[in-house]
């Protein structure tokens, strides 16, 4: 096995963040966040370090804003900084939850027209559903059971955040 550098780490989790659902550069900038020495960077130093647009940059860090994945933090007067969420990770997971959880609708609907008789598709339908439902219940209960999960060591702790600096990412 080689061993990779932290930039090529850093775009591996990038796409892997993308594949969650948002824009390569937003995936990008969670990965630039997360592997930061400080978790907190500015728009410029963010730019700068990803080669694209500041424009680029900041709108795709209000997209990850609006998501719950990142907060904008004043840092000595500026506004353009932002740090991930204490919460980020579990905001990805919960995202992702209700998108399965969002599914049952269709799943009832292609059943419904199906009707009652035998059809190879109604085992593979309903059991979307299941997965569906179960999703729906796991989204609900997201916060309790992380709580849970935490409270018997099963589950790493919460981090503090991070203190902001404008520096970015050492490789």
């Amino acid at each position: 096995m080689s061993v990779r550098t932290l930039p090529q780490v850093r775009e591996s989790l990038g796409g892997f963040i993308q594949q969650l659902g948002v824009p390569p550069i937003a995936g990008r900038i969670v990965a630039w966040l997360a592997l930061s020495e400080s978790g907190c960077d500015s728009l410029d130093a963010m730019a700068e370090g990803l080669g694209a647009s500041k424009a680029s940059v900041s709108s795709m860090a209000r997209l990850l804003a609006e998501r719950g994945f990142v907060e904008r933090v004043p840092v000595l007067n500026r506004r353009d900084s932002y740090r991930l969420r204490a919460d980020a990770w579990e905001n990805i997971l919960r995202t992702r939850l209700a998108e399965l959880a969002s599914v049952k609708g269709l799943v009832e609907e292609a059943l419904w027209l199906l009707g009652e008789d035998e059809h190879p598709a109604r085992a593979r339908l309903q059991s979307l559903r299941e997965l569906s439902e179960s999703c729906a219940v796991l989204e609900r209960d997201l916060s309790s059971l992380l709580t849970r999960l935490r409270r018997s060591g099963a589950a790493p702790r919460a981090r503090p955040k991070p203190t902001p600096r404008s520096s970015p990412p050492r490789d």
